[in-house]
């Protein structure tokens, strides 16, 4: 390895490793320091990189901690090569995280989390409604629970070849978090504050010059012997009249005796002073860390506290999440070492918004349907002294009951959701050394939560009033035993080691929900619905038993070959897994030993790993369902077992080149990959004469084909001033190739009204299916006999995966001032909106006034089935209405965008200004999302497209504004 010298030397290599050597001045000589690039890698056990054969890359704890990130996985966007990840909210919601592709079809996608050697459960709990957006909330991922502040590390293993010992369930890769240790012979305490403010930024353009209704003129109405102009108030569209500050009627807040101000006094039918984002808050982050590392002889003891507060944007909302940590390590004696890490987490989240097109949904009341001329001020009056709703949308001017739309005060203030969430994961282990070279580890992971979340609909909503709770249990225990052997035999190097895992996980789940609305208004019990509540009930039980051994060879400290093998025994399936995975590499830098070149490296390596099914998927049982009558009913489920179900299985294939230049001021790490993943266990349609709907079998045939590419470059290095640059590169090719037999799509699911989400043979996974223009040969948009576009037969609009991701990090450190920011950028990918479908529809979107020239009409761009050119004049509500009944590429979107994902200023504070009570104090400003540019639908945030971390994107029901963040951490150092 290349020997380096410097004062204080910072190199970052493929954003992760920062290595310090210091300075000697004595006699003008600079001592040297080889530096050995060491990262965890799978089941955490740490290697040097120089000997790895599969792409791992690393970041640093402090690139997601100094950005001010609550999501410890969603702070990976943009920093790693071959990531892609969606994080739609910062109310602690669902963050979608795939590597290299997608290579089931039902399956998982997502890599596996690891935590301090712990597989962390990462379950979504959103319902299927609520992910292909028809409305729900969103109550994010289990690994929302993983402290930001805590991490030390993150190791990304991208590929099989890297996470073949983790098995069937790392086919898709890991992410490994290492949390922060005690040091021997320090004493460390900081205290860490943030504060984060949050506004609204991407949002649906919506129109500002007509008001609500369908037609031109306002209706009347005599009150009381006297004419009004009212509205029609039943309508939830804006199609109506023009503004006209001389045109007077009676609002929706005008027929209640009670606000005596408001009571049959007309206002001008004119834009309203208090708009739609006007109901929207600064959402407010309040983050508060306080760690001790102390070491105490043999003995590091490392406690860590941190408290987070988080405010929404919809009034309302919030969660509170407390995260307690303790990591410890003891050498016993000279040959045993003992060491546990403990955590226990509490989230608490309150009224997390609902998103979709649902009752609930706020977004879907103000960009779907509704009135441009309400004024929001006024809608804060929600209800009566009696309890009752004041909503706009009365079902006529003399009758107050709500229509569609609850007022949407009314919606965030009574009809409300509550969840939270216990957690305990951790280990205990313990490590005996009987010579020099060989130890053997003994270790306990376990990870084990409560999570309950309940709902709430009032009496006096638009929705069948109603209460439901469900409490879910999950554990996972692991119990796992190695033995290691490691030396160095002249010229050649050994490193081996083999052993056992037990894996046991259980899940109990309770459901239950009234029936018919509540008797007493305000009363939330089960016992208080008009009918006899329903309660349902799961427990589900699965186990894997698994053997490994890895070997690792090396030559002169150049040549290194690996190989790894794993068998699974599930209880879930029949047949047992063997995944075996080989790797080499050529530290080709040993050789050539050339001053320009630093370090090089070709690696290769090929894997073949599966993943089993979900626990009883082999069996066929009976579907107990809720009474009829009283009786009580039982089914065939719609889906039949299949009792000789094998694992899906994939092979991995990657070769890859690593290369530092010009003492270490340039350094490339490039990766190719193939990988074919087949015998997915899928259910396909079969004759309803058999008893069901769909079977369960193993069939199909997917590839991924891609490139992964890191560059990292310091164009400028002084004494005092350093400039880093890293650029990340990933582009994927994903490819159906078969399913089984003649069937050639899948339905994932359908969007709410109009699209599908299908598998496609042929096509890249997640095509979204619909109706396309017809065209002539000139490539003309046809028209029919009443001058509406033609649709075409339901075809592929287009797939959810994007053509390529890539990222821009550039660091600037001029002495203890350091400022730092990313571009994060997608090319391709497609998304549906329901949004953009009904906004049209219902005359409230911008692009539906017309330019305030609604009265024209228009006539469509295109000819007729002649030939000639399109002369049908449409009036304006006629034409927003083709947006839903009969194109649906006019609601398919591209998913680019190029954004500032976050940027960073930090300083440390100079000693002569903090004196002696602090060893250090740091301060850092940052913003995240601040600009984003290349947007297909100006609106719509194409991160924001998606309510789940599951298979089921791209299908934007209704959502909420993404956000901006701007903040400060301040850093105390004891």
């Amino acid at each position: 390895m290349k020997k380096l010298t410097a004062g204080v030397l910072i190199i970052v290599l493929s954003s992760s490793l920062v290595v310090v050597n210091a300075q000697d001045t004595k006699n003008d000589t600079v001592r040297t320091q080889e530096i050995q690039e060491v990262v965890v890698t799978a089941l955490g056990i740490k290697r040097e990189k120089k000997a790895l054969g599969y792409a791992a890359q690393e970041i640093k704890g402090d690139i997601i901690s100094d950005a001010g990130q609550t999501n410890a996985v969603s702070a990976l966007s943009g920093n790693v090569a071959g990531v892609q990840v969606t994080a739609p909210s910062t109310m602690g919601g669902s963050t979608r995280i795939t590597m290299r592709g997608i290579s089931s079809i039902s399956g998982e996608n997502r890599p596996l989390i690891v935590v301090d050697g712990v597989p962390l459960d990462n379950s979504n709990v959103n319902s299927t409604d609520t992910q292909r957006g028809a409305g729900g909330r969103d109550y994010g991922d289990a690994s929302f629970d993983i402290n930001p502040d805590d991490i030390e590390t993150v190791t990304v293993l991208k590929g099989g070849p890297a996470a073949a010992l983790y098995g069937s369930r790392a086919g898709n890769g890991a992410i490994i978090y290492t949390t922060k240790s005690a040091k021997k012979g320090r004493t460390d305490i900081q205290l860490n504050s943030g504060l984060a403010f949050e506004s609204i930024y991407i949002r649906p353009k919506l129109q500002n010059q007509y008001g609500g209704g369908y037609s031109d003129k306002l209706p009347t109405a005599t009150i009381n012997g006297e004419t009004y102009n009212i509205q029609e108030y039943e309508t939830d569209a804006s199609w109506g009249p023009k503004y006209d500050a001389n045109l007077m009627y009676l609002p929706w807040y005008a027929f209640d005796p009670e606000f005596s101000n408001d009571y049959l006094k007309p206002v001008p039918f004119v834009a309203p002073k208090n708009d739609v984002d006007s109901f929207f808050n600064t959402g407010v982050t309040y983050t508060n860390n306080v760690s001790v590392a102390k070491s105490f002889g043999d003995t590091n003891v490392r406690m860590s506290y941190t408290n987070t507060n988080i405010s929404g944007i919809v009034p309302t909302s919030k969660i509170k999440k407390d995260n307690f940590s303790l990591n410890m390590n003891s050498k016993l004696s000279e040959k045993l070492k003992a060491d546990a890490i403990f955590n226990y987490v509490h989230t608490e989240g309150f009224n997390r918004p609902e998103v979709g097109y649902g009752d609930n949904s706020v977004a879907q009341k103000f960009y779907h349907f509704g009135q441009r001329n309400l004024d929001f001020e006024k809608l804060k009056d929600y209800k009566l002294a009696d309890g009752s709703q004041r909503t706009w949308n009365r079902t006529a001017f003399d009758d107050a009951t709500p229509l569609y739309s609850d007022n949407p005060y009314w919606t965030i203030y009574e009809n409300t959701s509550a969840d939270s969430r216990h957690r305990f994961f951790g280990n205990a282990g313990l490590t005996y050394n009987f010579t020099d070279h060989f130890f053997v580890v003994g270790k306990v992971y376990g990870d084990v939560y409560t999570q309950t979340i309940s709902s709430r609909v009032a009496v006096g909503s638009q929705a069948v009033s109603n209460y439901s709770i469900q409490k879910r249990n999950v554990s996972e225990f692991n119990y796992e035993g190695r033995a290691h052997y490691n030396n160095n035999f002249g010229e050649f190097s050994v490193n081996t080691f083999a052993g056992f895992n037990i894996r046991d996980n259980k899940t109990s789940l309770l459901d239950g929900t009234t029936v018919g609305g509540l008797i007493i208004p305000g009363l939330y019990n089960l016992a208080n619905g008009v009918e006899n509540s329903l309660a349902t009930n799961a427990d589900s039980h699965a186990s894997v038993k698994s053997i490994f051994a890895s070997a690792s060879l090396g030559y002169k400290d150049m040549f290194f070959v690996e190989a790894t093998g794993r068998n699974d025994w599930y209880s879930m399936l029949n047949d047992s897994g063997f995944y075996p995975s080989v790797t080499g590499s050529f530290v080709f830098s040993n050789a050539l030993k050339a001053d320009w070149l630093s370090f090089g490296k070709v690696r290769a390596g090929w894997s073949s790993i599966a993943q089993g099914g979900t626990p009883y998927v082999r069996g066929t049982y009976i579907d107990i369902r809720s009474p009829f009558n009283g009786s009580p009913q039982y089914s065939n489920p719609n889906v039949a077992g299949e009792r000789d179900l094998s694992p899906e299985l994939k092979i991995t294939k990657e070769i890859g080149i690593e290369a530092r230049f010009f003492k270490n001021r340039v350094g490339l790490d490039v990766t190719y990959y193939d990988t074919k993943s087949k015998d997915f266990i899928i259910a396909v349609p079969v004759d309803p004469a058999s008893g069901y709907l769909f079977k369960s079998i193993n069939a199909g045939e997917m590839t991924n084909k891609g490139i992964e590419a890191m560059v990292t470059v310091v164009p400028v290095k002084t004494d005092n001033f350093s400039w880093d640059i890293a650029w990340n590169f990933a582009r994927n090719r994903n490819k159906l190739i078969n399913l089984y037999g003649n069937l050639q799509n899948l339905v994932l699911t359908n969007a709410p009204f109009r699209a599908q989400l299908v598998a496609q043979v042929g096509e890249s996974y997640g095509s979204i299916m619909g109706t396309d223009y017809v065209y002539d040969a000139q490539g003309n948009k046809v028209v029919d006999e009443n001058g509406f576009y033609k649709a075409s037969e339901i075809q592929s609009l287009g797939s959810i995966l994007p053509k390529y991701n890539m990222g821009f990090r550039n660091t600037l450190r001029y002495k203890t001032l350091s400022l730092s920011f990313l571009i994060d950028i997608q090319e391709g990918g497609k998304y549906f909106s329901t949004t953009n479908m009904w906004g049209m529809y219902s005359g409230m979107l911008e692009e539906s006034a017309l330019g305030g020239n609604r009265e024209a009409g228009v006539v469509l761009a295109g000819v007729k089935e002649d030939g000639t050119p399109n002369d049908i004049l449409l009036d304006a509500p006629t034409w927003g209405g083709t947006y839903y009944n009969t194109v649906d590429a006019q609601n398919v979107f591209d998913a680019s965008y190029i954004k500032l994902r976050d940027i960073t200023l930090g300083y440390d504070l100079p000693k002569s200004l903090i004196g002696n009570v602090f060893q250090g104090v740091r301060v850092s400003a940052f913003a995240r999302n601040l600009f984003a540019w290349n947007l297909s639908n100006k609106g719509i945030d194409p991160e924001n497209t998606s309510y789940g971390s599951g298979n089921i994107q791209g299908l934007e029901g209704g959502s909420l504004p993404s956000t901006r963040t701007y903040g400060v951490n301040v850093n105390f150092k004891f």
